[in-house]
């Protein structure tokens, strides 16, 4: 029993490090997609987006699809928290 719990303690504190640099480069992601979407609709043509290869997305629809795509990595990033405070509780007992 000593054995089962000490080797969850040590996979808790192998994840944790991960799943947090995981959490910071959802949120970071999302920001930059909504900035993205921003600047491309304001005019900046440097920025790039496509549906696929060779298919454009139109400048009218970049903000409604980096926040679609920012909304995703917002609701995972949320999960990954959800992880993160399981491992924690899990290194507190």
């Amino acid at each position: 029993m000593k054995i089962k719990k000490m080797i969850r303690t040590f996979l808790c504190s192998l994840t944790i490090p991960v799943l947090s640099v995981l959490y910071a480069g959802l949120i970071l992601s999302a920001l930059i997609s909504v900035l993205a979407g921003i600047l491309r609709t304001v005019g900046f043509e440097q920025i790039k987006m496509s549906i696929w290869h060779g298919i454009d997305l139109p400048v009218a629809l970049s903000i409604p699809v980096s926040l679609v795509v920012s909304i995703f990595l917002i609701i995972g990033s949320l999960y990954v928290k959800r992880s993160i405070k399981f491992c924690v509780t899990n290194l507190r007992f």
